[in-house]
């Protein structure tokens, strides 16, 4: 599941059972708790480590564990997600090449 869009910290998107029991991911764990209503109602200060950072996922300081559902919850921003998807696909290219 992919959650994006809401910014602010009086705007959610995701209600608390979906992201209870899911690996989430987040951009940064500080950010989504203090600006995305729905993760820091379900996540308070003392248990942002059950966020993952996308940069761990990616790189594989963390495995993606089969069998549990998972949330990416953005910050919003789609610029800049069009800005990074469009750089790793050209330096993927890149690679291929």
């Amino acid at each position: 599941m992919i959650a994006m869009g809401s910014h602010t910290p009086d705007a959610r998107e995701l209600d608390g059972r979906t992201l209870h029991g899911a690996r989430n991911v987040v951009e940064d764990a500080r950010t989504a708790t203090r600006e995305a209503a729905d993760i820091s109602d379900a996540f308070s200060a003392s248990d942002i480590s059950d966020l993952a950072p996308l940069h761990e996922i990616v790189t594989g300081q963390r495995p993606v564990q089969s069998g549990r559902r998972r949330v990416f919850r953005s910050g919003g921003m789609a610029w800049e997600d069009l800005v990074m998807a469009k750089t790793v696909l050209q330096n993927w290219r890149f690679v291929q090449e």
